[in-house]
């Protein structure tokens, strides 16, 4: 069963985008050494699971969107979004309510994070293979209730909860030091309150992302219960099908510009790229007027060459100034 040739290009030019988009956030990571920290690294990993989303899921569902690997695709995106998001919380939770063991945690313990949430949902996805995939039995139905309850429902009141725990840390902690400052004008307070509204900032981009994520996947968690009860033909109409990619689209193609801006650090390296593209364009426009021929009249120069027995110097500058072109090669 294929898509209507405007339902596919509409998801094609999305996942398109969601791609594009989502490999920039991947590379501007592995580009510049600020964002190179542990918290970035589960950006980059919850990245990922959008590029799956955009160029390997869409093209599948709009080539059959009821096929086998189409099901599984969306299994392992959503449980690995989950997981995901799960470790991003966990990252800030750490961050903000344990700092001083923060960066000693994660530095023992980020790649098996990293990795348990790409292997738990891969392998939460294969246990259909079990029971032959039959989605009549009941088999089915409790690893449906079992993906529902332990897969999503649980992980999220975890991340409702810690959000809710950092969001209170945050403000206590900005009391502790608004009262300290004006006691006495303290550089220690004054670089705490800094990392802490940093941290309050952050911890309010992915709660933004988690609410999107769990918005968007809204209809996809509705259709998987009333799989679960056997009332699909009933309580799932199929225009509800079609909606659901379109909102699966738009929770994932939001999240590289929520990171854009609202995240400082990859605000500040994408103004730092643009800018290296500016001076970039600036300097080969520069080279290459340099270049066109020169339209004064010689014999003109030549006259005057004669009449300016002596030529009067220029005054030589104590400093030269490197141009633009200059410093962008050092780049």
């Amino acid at each position: 069963m294929s898509m209507s040739i405007g339902n596919s290009i509409a998801l094609g030019t999305l996942g398109f985008i969601i791609t594009v988009e989502s490999l920039v956030v991947c590379f501007m990571v592995y580009r510049y050494r600020i964002l190179r920290t542990f918290n970035n690294g589960f950006v980059v990993s919850l990245v990922l699971s959008d590029v799956l989303f955009g160029a390997v899921l869409l093209p599948v569902i709009i080539h059959d969107a009821t096929s086998l690997a189409a099901g599984f695709l969306v299994a392992v995106i959503l449980m690995a979004n989950v997981t995901n998001m799960f470790a991003v919380t966990l990252d800030r939770f750490l961050a903000v309510m344990k700092p001083l063991i923060y960066h000693v945690t994660m530095a023992k313990h980020f790649t098996k994070i990293v990795m348990l949430a790409w292997v738990l949902p891969i392998g939460i996805t294969l246990i259909p293979i079990a029971y032959d995939g039959d989605r009549s039995g009941s088999a089915h139905k409790i690893y449906l209730f079992g993906i529902l309850i332990i897969g999503i429902l649980i992980p999220y009141i975890f991340i409702l909860v810690a959000y809710v725990m950092i969001f209170r840390e945050v403000s206590r902690q900005v009391r502790k030091l608004a009262k300290l400052q004006n006691l006495r004008f303290d550089q220690d307070a004054l670089k705490e309150g800094k990392r802490v509204t940093g941290e309050a900032r952050m911890a309010r981009v992915f709660a933004l992302i988690a609410g999107i994520f769990v918005l968007t996947w809204l209809p996809v968690v509705y259709m998987t219960t009333v799989e679960a009860i056997g009332l699909v033909e009933t309580l799932v109409p199929e225009v509800l099908i079609t909606i659901s990619w379109y909102t699966l689209c738009m929770g994932s193609i939001t999240n590289a510009p929520i990171y854009a801006l609202f995240k400082s650090d990859f605000r500040k390296a994408f103004q730092k790229m643009l800018r290296l593209r500016k001076t970039r364009f600036q300097c080969l426009q520069e080279t290459s007027s340099s270049l066109l021929p020169q339209t004064s009249d010689r014999r003109t120069k030549s006259t005057n060459d004669k009449h300016q027995l002596h030529p009067p110097k220029s005054p030589k500058s104590p400093t030269s100034k490197k141009s633009p072109c200059s410093q962008t090669s050092q780049h």
